[in-house]
């Protein structure tokens, strides 16, 4: 079965990444999501670990992580707020820092740190008011504003601009409190008029659960999203590709709301098989999982190193969306040797960044259909593991472009 066969669940790949967490997005906020670096970013009296997501009247949503496209730059002389408004309640005891904030440019992030890109991190007129200001007299002109990452010299097109927002890296100023909260972005000019402005709400979860992020800690932090391929090319084996790369954080269930922020437990010897895997092995998937179209995600139980859907746990599935009439896409785990590349502590692809945020990375690599346009494969894991009834909880979306 390919994946235009289930076209109800096709449909709803991009909306599934927005959909658990924002609601009443307007203006250059598309969204604000959990953070990649957290496994409790969005959970009601928990630490706020998020990203908050842009977009453009051109480019809404996803359409704005296009490394074609350029980000948002701040005018020299201006600023930009960020607002954490009802919903997150402020720790006096947090100092505004580098640690609490990342301006990034693109997902998964490549973050600008503020010593090596010009800006500035200060508290605004309201203890809940981020300000970022320019320390350069020219600003930071959107077109030049890149990067530092080792690996994103190496990336085929550059993110440019500012394109999230990560609060929480390492500290939280603030905690999530009652059912959601409201965040507001605004760009400022030399003037103090506003020139961008928008804002969104974002749904707390009263209980945690296992998260699915972008990742770019393998290849030096070099973008696995957004990438090009031939009808037919597999990303991950074709000369001058990289593998998707995915992050995994199990629920906290068992740590306080207060301590949940130092929840670090990764997903481990998780991978995916794909809808051609599962039919040569003559597996049908049961009712509650039909909306998987591309394939199911599974946890290695027995510890043989292979995934077998009537052995081992399943944890998720894979929701595809591809250009219409397209055949031949497949997502499945990297096959390293014949073997499935399962997922492993993030330590084992960075041994700086792996450590402090926890959690395992896992390699999938894509074959690319028949047919040009955008391919969006959208990882979904169950609200609840032990129980495939219970739905989608965490969920994010790659972006392959076929030429």
């Amino acid at each position: 079965m390919t994946w235009n066969r289930v076209i109800v669940a096709s449909g709803l790949a991009l909306g599934l990444m927005f959909a658990p967490h924002a609601a009443n997005a307007d203006g250059i906020v598309g969204s604000v999501v959990n953070s990649p670096l957290s496994a409790s970013g969005l959970v009601r009296d928990a630490r706020v670990g998020i990203n908050i997501w842009l977009q453009s009247d051109a480019d809404p949503g996803l359409e704005f992580m296009d490394p074609n496209v350029i980000g948002y730059g701040i005018a020299s002389g201006g600023r930009i707020e960020i607002e954490l408004g009802s919903g997150f309640e402020r720790d006096p005891a947090v100092v505004l820092t580098q640690k609490t904030l990342m301006v990034v440019t693109g997902t998964p992030q490549q973050g600008m740190p503020e010593k090596a890109v010009g800006y500035a991190i200060s508290e605004g007129d309201t203890p809940n008011t981020i300000v970022i200001s320019p320390t350069k007299d020219e600003g930071l002109p959107a077109e030049s504003l890149m990067s530092p990452a080792p690996g994103s010299k190496d990336d085929p097109v550059r993110q440019r601009g500012i394109k999230v927002f990560h609060i929480g890296l390492l500290e939280s100023p603030f905690i999530n409190r009652g059912e959601s909260g409201t965040v507001s972005v605004r760009f400022y000019d030399a003037a103090g008029s506003v020139i961008h402005q928008g804002s969104a709400a974002a749904n707390f979860l009263g209980t945690p659960a296992p998260q699915v992020q972008p990742n770019n800690f393998p290849d030096k932090q070099r973008s696995h999203n957004w990438q090009t391929a031939a009808p037919g090319q597999t990303l991950g084996k074709a000369p001058g590709t990289l593998p998707i790369s995915f992050m995994l954080y199990d629920a906290p269930k068992d740590v306080a709301p207060a301590e949940m922020h130092t929840a670090k437990r990764g997903l481990l010897g998780v991978g995916v098989l794909s809808t051609q895997q599962l039919a040569a092995m003559e597996y049908e998937k049961p009712p509650a999982l039909g909306r998987y179209n591309g394939g199911l995600i599974l946890q290695d139980s027995n510890g043989d190193g292979r995934l077998d859907p009537k052995l081992d746990r399943i944890v998720g599935g894979v929701i595809g969306k591809a250009p219409a009439g397209a055949s031949g896409q497949e997502l499945r785990s990297l096959d390293t040797h014949g073997a499935a590349d399962l997922s492993k502590p993030s330590s084992a692809y960075h041994p700086k960044f792996g450590p402090i945020f926890g959690g395992a990375v896992g390699l999938l690599q894509f074959t690319a259909g028949d047919k040009p346009g955008a391919y969006r494969p959208t990882l979904a894991l169950l609200k609840d593991p032990d129980d495939i009834e219970s739905g989608d909880g965490s969920t994010y979306t790659f972006t392959i472009m076929v030429r």
